[in-house]
């Protein structure tokens, strides 16, 4: 998915995903935010801001699409120069298995249905 000049595409199939509003307002902006490899780094209240949510929804949002595998989150804590931890912005990842592979699959619906289900 690349961002081209002022817009960026999203596959027709995040319909399929049964995802809430807010989730696909968050999945929205870090498919805007990300590189050509999938990555951005936006700050949950940066994210929070644009899809005018409270920080708390973001996170909720952040961690369903985690849940799901639709993005990865790392990061949040560095060490200062002193050995002190501070925090940072997480690094998200957009997994390039469910965008290779999940987008292309005839029925995403039941392909989400029978993976929630297993134990």
């Amino acid at each position: 998915m690349k961002n081209i000049k002022n817009f960026f595409t999203l596959p027709n199939e995040v319909f399929c995903l049964m995802l809430t509003p807010s989730e696909l307002a968050v999945l929205s902006y870090l498919v805007r935010c990300s590189d050509d490899t999938g990555i951005c780094y936006p700050s949950i209240h940066t994210i929070a801001t644009a899809c005018a949510m409270s920080d708390n929804t973001v996170r909720k949002c952040v961690r369903k699409l985690e849940d799901r595998e639709i993005i990865s989150k790392s990061g949040g804590f560095r060490a200062s120069k002193f050995g002190k931890e501070q925090n940072t912005s997480f690094i998200y990842e957009l997994n390039p298995s469910f965008y290779n592979e999940g987008f292309a699959r005839a029925n995403l619906v039941d392909y989400f249905t029978k993976r929630n289900a297993q134990p």
